[in-house]
C-alpha cells in the first residue's frame, strides 16, 4: 500500500515540535541536545558534529559504474498550482537507478513506481532549529514502502558537513548520511514524504557548485541570467519561463553566497547599446519555486551574438568568457534537411514521450497550420497525461509524413530547445 496520497498533501507544513535525530542505523530519539534551539543557548555539544558523516558504504551495490540511468515521466497533477507536474519512474526491478532530470539515485529493493517532485521549502520548516539552511531542492517521493532501500539527494558543496531534513506530518527530523560522496548523500528511507539537503550557517559562505543559466526572450530582445545552485534541475527552471528560449552553454562556474556578482557583455560592434538591470548583485541560494532571473540584460537593436562573462566584486572572471548566440534557432531550423528530421524524430521516439510536458503547445501549433484534424487535437486534450497525449500525437505524425514532423521538430525546437540539443548530442543515451 501507498505510504500516502501525493495529491492530498499541500506544500507549506508548520511545524509544532522539536526536530528528531535519524541516526543511519534509524534510530530516532526524542531531541538532541547537540542542536543550538531557536531562542535558546548553546549546548555543549558542537552543533557542527551533527551534519558529520558517521559511517560510510563499503557495499560493492554503491559502486558508480552499477547505476542505470533513466529518464521520468511528466505527469501533470490535478492541481491549481501552475506548471504543476510530477515525475515518474516505472523501476522495472531491483538496483540502482539515477534520475537524468534531478540526479536523485534510488537504490530499488524490488519493481515498483516511484513519484516525486519538487515543493516549496517552507521559512516553518527550519524555525525550530537554529544555525541551518536548505542546501538543495525540497523533494515529495512517494512510493510503496519498503520498495527503495537508500535515496541519494545532489548535493553542490564543497565541503560534505551535510544532513537530510524529513519532514511528514507537519514534523521535521534530522536525517544523518550514511556517506556523503562528491556528488551525492546517501540515506536510508524512514519513511516516505519530503526530504531536502540542510547544512550548518557556519558553512553558508563557502564556495559551492553553480550554473549560469541562460534565457532569451525574443519579444522584448532582452537577455535574463540566472544565477543557480547546481543542484537545481534545469527544467524546474525552464518551467517557470517557458516563453522565452533556453540557450545551451558550458554553464559551471564556483560562486559564494553572500557575495557580490557583475556579469561583462560584449558585442562585436561596439557601438550597441547594451543596459544590465542590476549592474551588480547578491548571490542567494534559490530552491524556488518562482526562479526569478538575477540579471537582465537589454539591447537595444538585434543582435545575433555576444560575449559573456561573469566578474566578482574584484573584478576576476569566475564564469570565464564565452560566445553566446541568440538568434540561431530559427535559421537553423530552415536549413535542416528533412530526412535528417524524421529520422530524429523516430529515433527519439521513446524519448520524447517522455520528456515533453507542453504538449498542447506542439499540438496546438500543427493545428493553427491544419496538420492535425480537429477530432485528433481534441483527443490529445482530454488526455490526463502528458506521455498519453505524446503517444496519440506521435500517431498524427506518422500519418502526416515529412512535412508534420518537420514542423513538429521546429516547434519542438523552439519551445525545448535545450531537449533537442540533448537528444542530438547524444548524451541522453544510457
Amino acid at each position: 500500500m501507498s505510504s500516502r496520497d501525493s495529491n492530498s498533501k499541500s506544500d507549506a507544513f508548520p511545524v509544532r515540535r522539536p526536530a528528531r535525530i535519524v541516526a543511519p542505523t534509524q534510530t530516532t530519539i526524542p531531541y538532541n541536545p547537540g542542536l543550538p534551539l531557536k531562542g535558546g543557548g548553546m549546548c555543549k555539544t558542537d552543533p557542527i558534529e551533527v551534519f558529520q558523516v558517521k559511517s560510510a558504504l563499503t557495499s560493492k551495490k554503491h559502486h558508480p559504474t552499477d547505476i542505470q540511468l533513466f529518464t521520468p515521466e511528466l505527469v501533470k497533477k490535478c492541481t491549481e498550482e501552475k506548471n504543476s507536474e510530477e515525475y515518474r519512474f516505472l523501476c522495472p526491478h531491483a538496483g540502482q537507478f539515477k534520475c537524468k532530470l534531478t540526479n536523485l539515485v534510488f537504490e530499488m529493493e524490488a519493481k515498483s513506481v516511484v513519484k516525486y517532485r519538487i515543493v516549496s521549502w517552507d521559512k516553518h520548516l527550519l524555525d525550530v532549529v537554529s544555525q541551518m539552511d536548505p542546501a538543495g531542492p525540497l523533494y515529495d517521493i512517494d512510493c510503496l514502502e519498503g520498495s527503495i532501500r537508500h535515496l541519494s539527494l545532489p548535493h553542490c558543496e564543497t565541503h560534505k558537513k551535510l544532513a537530510v531534513a524529513h519532514v511528514t506530518d507537519g514534523n521535521m527530523e534530522i536525517i544523518q548520511p550514511l556517506n556523503v560522496t562528491n556528488t551525492h548523500v546517501i540515506i536510508n528511507i524512514p519513511s516516505f514524504s519530503l526530504f531536502g539537503l540542510i547544512k550548518s550557517l557556519v558553512f553558508k559562505t563557502y564556495p559551492i557548485l553553480a550554473q549560469v543559466l541562460l534565457f532569451h526572450d525574443k519579444m522584448v530582445n532582452k537577455l535574463h541570467i540566472h544565477l543557480m545552485p547546481e543542484n537545481v534541475p534545469v527544467e524546474e527552471v525552464q518551467k517557470r519561463h517557458e516563453s522565452n528560449t533556453y540557450i545551451t552553454t558550458t554553464s559551471k562556474c564556483q560562486l559564494k553566497p553572500g557575495e557580490i556578482y557583475r556579469p561583462c557583455c560584449k558585442t562585436p560592434d561596439s557601438c550597441n547599446n547594451i543596459e544590465c538591470q542590476p549592474e551588480e548583485e547578491t548571490f542567494e541560494l534559490d530552491y524556488g519555486p518562482n526562479f526569478h532571473p538575477t540579471f537582465e540584460i537589454l539591447f537595444d537593436t538585434e543582435i545575433n551574438k555576444v560575449t559573456l562573462s561573469l566578474l566578482d566584486v574584484e573584478a576576476k572572471e569566475v564564469w570565464k568568457p564565452r560566445a553566446v548566440k541568440l538568434r540561431s534557432t530559427e535559421r537553423a531550423s530552415a536549413r535542416i534537411d528533412t530526412t535528417d528530421v524524421e529520422s530524429f524524430v523516430d529515433k527519439h521516439r521513446e524519448q520524447l514521450i517522455q520528456r515533453v510536458s507542453s504538449v498542447m503547445e506542439i499540438a496546438d501549433g500543427l493545428k493553427s497550420r491544419n496538420m492535425i484534424s480537429d477530432e485528433m487535437y481534441n483527443n490529445i486534450r482530454v488526455e490526463p497525461s502528458s506521455y498519453k497525449q505524446m503517444r496519440l500525437l506521435y500517431n498524427a505524425l506518422h500519418s502526416g509524413g515529412r512535412a508534420v514532423k518537420a514542423e513538429f521538430y521546429k516547434i519542438l525546437k523552439e519551445k525545448h530547445p535545450h531537449l533537442v540539443v540533448d537528444l542530438e548530442s547524444g548524451s541522453s543515451r544510457v
